[in-house]
């Protein structure tokens, strides 16, 4: 896997990251652990979305992610 694969690749499952980039590590991660495909682009906002194929790996994804965010924002 390169950084690009999945760049501008947009599908069914959007979740905001709220930050203007996507970390190399959340990257690795999703391929990892996601059955399907995933890609990220950006809103007009400049803030990065992920985006996933099945809604299974945008849930995994949520649960795995979510406690991070939080932690970088309170």
């Amino acid at each position: 896997m390169t950084y690009t694969d999945g760049y501008l690749i947009k599908y069914k499952y959007k979740i905001s990251l709220y930050t203007e980039g996507v970390f190399a590590h959340t990257l690795e991660w999703a391929e990892k652990y996601c059955k399907g495909k995933f890609g990220w682009h950006f809103d007009n906002d400049r803030n990065a979305i992920i985006s996933f194929e099945q809604e299974r790996d945008a849930s995994l994804w949520t649960l795995r992610w979510m406690d991070e965010y939080n932690q970088r924002n309170t």
